[in-house]
């Protein structure tokens, strides 16, 4: 009687109990349906900061199975083939071709086909790349949202087309503002090749092996190069010595055509080689280039960053000082030299320009090694300092065919791509992970300024002394190097050191465990927005 009226006493609290939970629940449903608008915001805003980082963080994963490798260097994305990877890497090989040939072979279109003297080259060279980039600086952003929706493939296609058309037309200009037009056709083709590079690449290539990855690109590119330089310039000599009575004008002519008609086989091969549309993921960024460097430019506060910024500045403006007024240096004197044999001089302006950008080729796999072994902002100041070396040595020469000479050449090769892998090591590193749009942008458009301001007035006092715009940047190389040397000393001595001073001031030495807290603490800001706060 007792364990049965137990019983029935625990069965009405039970019951009691079961009302009171299924109150509670009913309460805290009743508050669910009232907070899910909040809820669903606060989703909605994390799912959001997770997206720009998605697939970075899959490609962090360690199941090494899921990716194919490329020739044991770097893993691809899942999807990608390696017809894929080749033909992207093909399309960076053409395209820096095309850009450097472009420069090195102007002198023989300006003073043979429109027989402008030679007083006046050095001005017409720096108005026709300073167009070409102001072009480049201005419609890159729109290729990059039409890749988004139409696909990388077509625009690249549509890019190399565009540059073959440009090459074809070029030597037949009879006037120089028909040269200007045709040269704007190469620029936005140019445009839309040179934004492919990087948006290819980051779309097949997995987060953590892009910087190998990178390594390769700017290898295929000095292949490119050293094409554009020391193959394709002595063609007119060599179809000279081929055919009778072959005159520079005819020889020009068909090597331009001949090397528009390689674009146009790169398109087809890039047509084919590429993935489609559905294959890529698109990175859609509805934000103008006003908008870009203005996010850059406050995310540039960083000290390291604004050096960044600068070297990005002299990278790209080294990069016009070398392939368009060295190549018109040489070319000039030579002309004066050799009783005005416009093929010869041609042919030896392309074999110093060929030999120093092969220096570069090479040199860049050296340059990448010391960015990954010495600290990052050191080896940027070593680079920059042996880029002012060479350019005081060559521009106080007054034998461009002299060793001196072509050693001085050789060693702005060297430092011109040096200085690229340097500067784009350096402001990945300093990249924020909320700005990392931003800082890359803003970084492509203080390169295109190096250039412009390259072009333009190193263009502007060329013709009044050969070796004015190696000294600017001769000179602003020397800058660099210093403010980069107030940067390193500052931070460094604000960075808790090891016990091995001459390591940690030098190197570029990061533990293991740091990397994983690192890599921790950012995961978990991208898991918990309220953390990183």
């Amino acid at each position: 009687m007792i364990h049965s009226s137990i019983n029935n006493q625990d069965d009405e609290n039970d019951d009691n109990n079961n009302i009171n939970q299924n109150d509670d629940d009913d309460q805290q449903q009743n508050s669910a349906i009232l907070d899910q608008p909040l809820t669903v915001a606060i989703d909605q805003q994390q799912q959001q900061q997770q997206q720009s980082v998605m697939v970075d963080i899959d490609n962090n994963k360690l199941d090494h199975q899921e990716y194919k490798t490329f020739l044991k260097l770097h893993k691809l994305v899942q999807g990608v083939s390696y017809k894929n990877i080749i033909a992207s890497y093909l399309g960076s090989f053409l395209s820096i071709c095309f850009f450097v040939f472009i420069n090195v072979a102007q002198p023989i279109i300006l003073t043979n086909s429109l027989n402008i003297p030679d007083d006046k080259t050095g001005q017409a060279s720096g108005n026709l790349s300073f167009a070409n980039e102001l072009v480049i600086l201005i419609v890159s952003h729109c290729w990059g949202i039409t890749s988004d929706r139409i696909g990388r493939k077509y625009v690249y296609c549509i890019g190399m087309v565009l540059i073959g058309m440009g090459l074809i037309v070029y030597p037949f200009a009879n006037s120089f503002g028909l040269l200007i037009l045709f040269r704007l056709i190469f620029a936005l083709g140019a445009a839309a090749c040179s934004s492919m590079l990087s948006a290819v690449l980051a779309d097949y290539v997995i987060f953590q092996d892009r910087g190998k990855a990178s390594g390769i690109l700017g290898f295929s590119a000095g292949g490119g190069a050293v094409l554009g330089s020391l193959v394709l310039l002595k063609l007119p000599s060599f179809f000279q010595s081929v055919i009778p009575n072959f005159s520079i004008t005819h020889a020009a002519q068909l090597t331009f055509c001949l090397t528009g008609g390689l674009a146009f086989i790169g398109a087809v091969i890039l047509f084919f080689g590429l993935q489609n549309k559905k294959h890529c993921k698109t990175h859609t960024h509805e934000r103008n280039s006003i908008k870009i460097a203005i996010e850059g430019i406050a995310a540039g506060k960083k000290p390291v960053l604004s050096l960044a910024y600068g070297s990005g500045f002299i990278a790209r403006g080294d990069s016009a000082i070398a392939t368009t007024f060295l190549s018109l240096w040489i070319y000039q004197y030579a002309l004066s030299t050799n009783g005005g044999n416009k093929a010869d001089a041609l042919s030896q302006s392309g074999t110093i320009s060929g030999v120093a950008q092969t220096c570069g080729l090479f040199f860049a796999l050296i340059a990448g090694v010391l960015c990954d072994k010495l600290n990052r902002v050191f080896a940027m100041i070593l680079l920059s300092s042996i880029g002012c070396l060479g350019y005081f040595l060559l521009s106080f020469s007054s034998n461009p065919l002299s060793t001196e000479f072509f050693i001085a050449a050789c060693i702005i090769g060297c430092a011109e791509t040096g200085m690229v892998v340097s500067s784009t090591a350096l402001v990945a590193q300093e990249s924020p992970p909320e700005y990392r749009g931003s800082v890359s942008g803003f970084f492509s458009q203080c390169g295109s300024i190096g250039i412009l301001i390259a072009s333009k007035v190193g263009g502007e006092f060329f013709d009044r002394w050969n070796g004015f715009p190696f000294v600017l940047f001769g000179a602003l190389s020397g800058v660099l190097s210093l403010w980069g040397l107030i940067v390193f000393i500052f931070t460094q001595c604000k960075t808790k050191r090891s016990s091995n001073p001459i390591k940690s001031f030098f190197l570029n030495f990061v533990s293991n465990d740091d990397k994983e807290v690192s890599n921790q603490k950012y995961l978990d800001s991208i898991q918990n927005p309220l953390l990183s706060e």
